[in-house]
């Protein structure tokens, strides 16, 4: 396989991997080759196959089965909300790598100020997270979470610096009922200045999600997820 120089060689060889799949050459719930079969076959380090491997899954094309080996799941897959809501998959489908700082995790209880600005019930339980995502070593952007649906009991064993959207759509197989955003540029300033590390003259990206789960529309959570205007390099504008 001949690689581009321009596209990290994991992403290729999940593309790769992907086409085989949907071309048959194995089966549903058909045993793949091994780690070292596809180290072989694509001339690639073990941590390159686990990282194509790992993202293969996350499609939904595969599925592992502890102590005997890695299966394929489905031919075609569905729809899923994690890549659109996922800041994580979003960046690690462009080859890129991202880590989180949590900067505060705590329960609370829905104020009217904090109401109005989430179109959350005021006196509603709620998981408050916060949390810096960063690339290499740069703050990239700020996430301020409530969560509901919930709340007290779902997240007790969560790491918060891992993916939240993988989580809950791919772990906890929550499926999204209605999802609500909005969005607007504005001069930076406040919290989001700071974390950031925005310039004076800087402009800033706030974007507001609500999510909803389930046929009652129960909220999963709300997020104000807030970026520096100059993201074109990675496309995080067309994320937010």
């Amino acid at each position: 396989m001949q690689y581009n120089p321009s596209i990290p060689v994991y992403i290729q060889i999940k593309d790769d991997i992907i086409h085989k799949i949907r071309e048959g050459v194995w089966k549903e719930n058909e045993k793949i080759p091994s780690e070292v079969k596809f180290m072989e076959e694509y001339g690639a380090g073990r941590g390159t196959i686990r990282e194509a491997i790992r993202l293969i899954i996350d499609e939904g094309y595969l599925y592992i089965k502890k102590g005997i080996g890695t299966f394929v799941a489905q031919k075609e897959v569905g729809i899923s909300i994690e890549p659109f809501v996922s800041l994580t998959y979003f960046i690690k489908m462009r080859g890129l790598d991202i880590h989180t700082k949590v900067l505060a995790v705590e329960e609370k209880i829905m104020d009217q100020a904090t109401s109005k600005e989430t179109g959350i019930q005021a006196g509603t339980p709620c998981l408050f997270v916060k949390r810096i995502r960063m690339m290499k070593n740069q703050p990239i952007g700020l996430e301020i979470f409530h969560f509901v649906y919930e709340a007290h009991t779902r997240y007790q064993d969560f790491d918060f610096t891992q993916g939240i959207s993988h989580y809950l759509f791919h772990d906890c197989q929550l499926t999204v009922s209605k999802m609500n955003m909005d969005m607007e540029l504005v001069e930076a300033s406040g919290e989001g200045k700071q974390l950031l590390e925005l310039g004076d003259s800087s402009m800033m990206l706030v974007s507001n999600r609500i999510v909803y789960i389930n046929a009652n529309q129960d909220i999963l959570y709300h997020l104000t997820f807030v970026c520096g205007e100059e993201l074109s390099q990675i496309g995080l504008d067309k994320f937010v």
